[in-house]
């Protein structure tokens, strides 16, 4: 009993709990942040055309396009993590691919996200004084704007932390999920050893050498 208690333990099951509570808290994050994207791009769209200020209105495409495009990527990252983890952790298989795709996805998020914040965030001002004076833009309107500036820096603070946790626990985390190939960690193994071994033939046969060499001389 002990002993099959101790293997269970030492499984490192809490690091691929760790690596799905990380990936449900940041996806739940991405999914508010989706829903007031594509709601706050509707509504600048259907508003903005009504505008007749000296303000260029194809300025407007800049936060339109940090909308659309912060859930466009966010839905596309949430979609591929989630069928590579479930992939990976079924079958038992395959390389570190996917792995390493999600890592270098979650980083380069983290900074687009910031990016999608900080444009939104530079229109703040200009969407209070101007677009709240429509009859089609109203205070809840507003208020999903200024959700969707807060959530993408969200976001980007999610992802940031996702992606450290990957970093960290990469060997546990690949280990548990599947996420690493069996062939070439048996191969690494055997090439350690061999080289170990190689290492201290080499040590053994060294004093004979000098030994050798010392009376001929």
């Amino acid at each position: 009993m002990a002993p099959s208690i101790k293997k269970i333990v030492g499984t490192g099951e809490w690091r691929r709990i760790l690596l799905w509570t990380s990936w449900m808290l940041n996806m739940l994050m991405n999914f508010i942040y989706l829903v007031l994207a594509f709601a706050t791009c509707t509504n600048i769209v259907q508003a903005f055309g009504g505008l007749d200020i000296e303000f260029n209105n194809q300025a407007w495409h800049a936060p339109i396009a940090a909308c659309a495009m912060g859930g466009v990527m966010v839905f596309v990252f949430n979609l591929f993590s989630c069928f590579i983890l479930l992939r990976k952790s079924i079958n038992k298989s395959g390389p570190g691919f996917g792995y390493g795709f999600i890592m270098a996805m979650c980083f380069v998020m983290a900074f687009f996200t910031l990016l999608c914040g900080l444009v939104t965030s530079g229109f703040t001002s200009t969407v209070q004084t101007e677009l709240a004076t429509l009859s089609k833009w109203s205070k809840y309107d507003t208020g999903a704007y200024i959700g969707t500036t807060i959530f993408s820096l969200i976001c980007a603070f999610m992802y940031m932390v996702f992606f450290i946790v990957l970093v960290i626990f990469q060997g546990g985390i690949m280990k548990q999920t599947g996420l690493y190939d069996p062939a070439q960690d048996e191969k690494r193994k055997l090439e350690m050893m061999y080289m170990a071994a190689a290492q201290a033939q080499f040590q053994v046969q060294q004093p004979g050498v000098n030994g050798m060499q010392g009376p001929s001389i």
